[in-house]
């Protein structure tokens, strides 16, 4: 594991005073200023590239995340925010190390932030119903708050990725948390568990998976195929409101699909890797014939959140 700089972030303190405590506004019979007529960002400061452990209190629990600045970021530039879940059993400082997408942002210049999930097994709670384990969507919601409030973040160019279980839980704050990101990038998933799937707005979707994946099959579990991939992706198409058929592009290992007459400009995109078993495609899956890590940044790069 290479080394890396580790920093608590200042900014941090006072958010997560309101996070933890549930401030919310003035209290009663206190006048309440009107609202500014222009909305006006904000200064920010990026801090110092390299790596900051940020601490943040959320739901009354302790939580962790790695937040990764790229090189070359200046004080004030806003920059884009990708969300980066670990898989199951795994941290954000491991999930860093083994995506890639440390070095992928700094030769692009955006924001990572690599959040743990809770407990001694870290695990996403993705489908809202593993018994003493937080809300992941609440602590998603958190986290962005906490990362906006630490650095200069371009709230229209916010993103989720992830792998495994964390891929799972990149789908599931797809459908859940809308309102925040601008498209999600799930690898490898498990869509099988997750609940009904009701996003406030199209959204795009690039997913990235497998056919030799035992973990997740990519047709699905037995008996009756839950999580199959191509029923997610119809899934998506059918919340973008995608028409006509797929654009298809095959190289040796890989079959690149795109739908890309969608709501909003939005696009549904998948990625099928020939033989390729579960794992995030890159260092952690090197005869992967893709590196996710530049797959996602590519698809991230195209789209922007429209308010």
């Amino acid at each position: 594991m290479r080394p890396y700089r580790l920093a608590l972030l200042s900014p941090i303190a006072a958010l997560v005073a309101v996070v933890a405590l549930g401030w919310g506004g003035p209290a009663s019979g206190e006048p309440v200023a009107p609202p500014s007529p222009t909305a006006v960002p904000a200064p920010c400061a990026n801090p110092a590239p390299g790596g900051h452990v940020l601490h943040l209190t959320a739901q009354g629990l302790p939580r962790v995340a790695l937040l990764h600045v790229p090189r070359g970021a200046r004080r004030g530039q806003r920059l884009p925010l990708v969300v980066a879940f670990s898989g199951a059993a795994s941290t954000g400082e491991r999930f860093q190390d083994e995506s890639g997408l440390s070095a992928r942002a700094d030769r692009s210049r955006f924001l990572v932030v690599y959040p743990t999930a809770y407990g001694s097994r870290p695990f996403w709670n993705m489908n809202g119903h593993v018994a003493g384990k937080p809300d992941d969507v609440a602590f998603t919601r958190s986290l962005l708050d906490a990362v906006e409030g630490a650095a200069c973040v371009d709230a229209n160019r916010v993103y989720a990725t992830g792998v495994s279980n964390g891929g799972g839980m990149a789908a599931r704050v797809g459908c859940d948390v809308a309102d925040r990101f601008a498209a999600i990038a799930p690898v490898a998933g498990g869509y099988g568990s997750l609940p009904p799937c009701r996003p406030s707005r199209p959204l795009p979707v690039l997913e990235i998976h497998g056919t030799g994946d035992h973990v997740v099959p990519y047709e699905g579990k037995d008996p009756d195929g839950s999580g199959n991939v191509l029923d997610y992706l119809a899934m998506w198409r059918s919340h973008d409101r995608c028409t006509g058929r797929a654009a298809r592009k095959s190289s040796e290992g890989v079959e690149r699909m795109a739908w890309t007459s969608c709501a909003d400009g939005t696009a549904v995109e998948h990625l099928r890797l020939d033989g390729i078993r579960h794992g995030w495609p890159g260092p952690g899956v090197p005869e992967a014939p893709v590196s996710a890590a530049d797959e996602v940044w590519r698809f991230f790069a195209r789209h922007t959140r429209r308010p």
